[in-house]
């Protein structure tokens, strides 16, 4: 299991444009980080970089194949920031499917049918309702 820090040192060897989103003390989990991943990936993919593309995924299904809690919730709120940026732009979404591992594939297919379930919904109850499943925390468990 890698240790957040580590985690975040190589994300920004791997990905120098996701650096500036790294704020000291803000941990791994944090808005400007999806949304910052989710802006080099669709820029990578409008450029036709399919190699650095395909990198980019393969970090990702590494991260949820080997990380720790933090780190797997991480790797959901990118797919997830992802996905949102992908459904206001110009594109869709499913271009990047090819791109995906397994594990990535499962995350982004279970957060693909959440979002279709609360398709009904207002948005910002949508909204708040894919942030808690995307950042849900276990409850820890008290020791008698």
């Amino acid at each position: 299991m890698k240790d957040q820090q580590a985690v975040l040192a190589e994300v920004a060897r791997e990905f120098p444009q996701l650096a500036a989103s790294f704020v000291p003390g803000d941990g791994v989990a944090s808005d400007r980080q999806y949304c910052g991943f989710a802006r080099l990936v669709g820029e990578l993919f409008r450029q036709g970089r399919d190699a650095q593309l395909q990198a980019t995924f393969n970090f990702l299904e590494t991260c949820l194949e080997h990380g720790g809690p933090d780190l797997r919730d991480w790797v959901a709120g990118c797919l997830q920031a992802l996905q949102d940026c992908s459904a206001w732009g110009e594109g869709n979404a499913e271009v990047f499917l090819r791109f995906l591992g397994s594990a990535t594939r499962r995350v982004w297919t279970t957060l693909d049918a959440i979002r279709s379930d609360l398709a009904d919904c207002p948005a910002l109850e949508a909204e708040v309702l894919m942030w808690r499943v995307v950042h849900h925390q276990t409850p820890k468990v008290a020791r008698a």
